[in-house]
């Protein structure tokens, strides 16, 4: 029987404990993963939901940095690698969002978002392929988002590093090829998450949401989990340097 098996990697997945994050933790450690749940803030979540993998029979364990800081990801990674033994896959998940238009948006902001969401990706990146390149393979996995070609998301400051995000994998995937390992992205539409339940409260507004979507619903983590697992997976070995989008068929290019 054709699977996806991810028996013994170990996985590392930046904001792993809510929304998007939690999906991709949870299609890993189903696919017989090592699980690495990073957090900055849930840390309460991430103990839980590596509680309820390990009671399931896998192996989990949360670790708290700041993705957005260099010494604190290159500290968790050293940590990761002791309890662990190694990296396999890194998923860069971890991001943020606000909404603002160009006339309302500080540059504090700006700072911010990319912070996070670009700066907090070369982070990992750089000192998870460090380990990955001694290893001679390696898997990241982007977490972009379909705002990098429609503009949506919050705004510019969004959109601006979503679509940076998508110039990185690119590049990172040239490079690293080479050495073993795969670089790609995965850009999703709409998910159910606490961010979008916060934007759309109104359950009829997100009905109307779902209809927009050719499928006919909104995404949820799961979604997104399993097409990461696919990509980590070796049915995905030919794959690289690609932006994958998840949209239901929303956003035709």
């Amino acid at each position: 029987m054709l699977a996806i098996d991810l028996t013994s990697k170990v996985a590392l997945i930046t904001g792993g404990a809510r929304g998007i994050g939690k999906g991709i933790t949870e299609a890993f450690a189903e696919a017989g993963a090592f699980v690495a749940i990073n957090y900055a803030s849930s840390g309460e979540a991430a103990e839980k939901l590596a509680g309820e993998i390990c009671q399931r029979g896998g192996r989990a364990v949360a670790f708290r940095a700041d993705v957005s800081d260099f010494d604190q990801v290159k500290s968790m990674v050293h940590d990761i690698i002791q309890e662990f033994g190694k990296i396999d896959i890194l998923v860069n998940n971890a991001g943020i969002t606000s909404v603002h238009s160009i006339e309302d948006l500080e540059p504090g902001e700006w700072d911010r978002i990319l912070k996070v969401n670009l700066y907090g990706v070369f982070n990992n990146s750089k000192v998870a392929a460090e380990h990955m390149v001694i290893m001679g393979e390696g898997v990241i996995i982007n977490i972009s988002s379909t705002g990098a070609f429609t503009g949506g998301g919050g705004g510019p400051h969004y959109s601006a590093s979503k679509a940076a995000l998508h110039g990185f994998t690119r590049a990172l995937a040239r490079e690293l090829a080479p050495k073993g390992i795969r670089v790609n992205s995965i850009a999703p539409t709409v998910i159910e998450s606490d961010f979008l339940l916060g934007r759309y409260p109104n359950p009829k507004d997100r009905e109307k949401l779902a209809k927009q979507i050719p499928v006919g619903r909104i995404g949820n983590p799961l979604d997104v989990g399993y097409m990461a697992a696919f990509m980590a997976s070796p049915l995905g070995s030919f794959i690289s340097g690609e932006i994958i989008i998840m949209d239901g068929g929303r956003t035709f290019r």
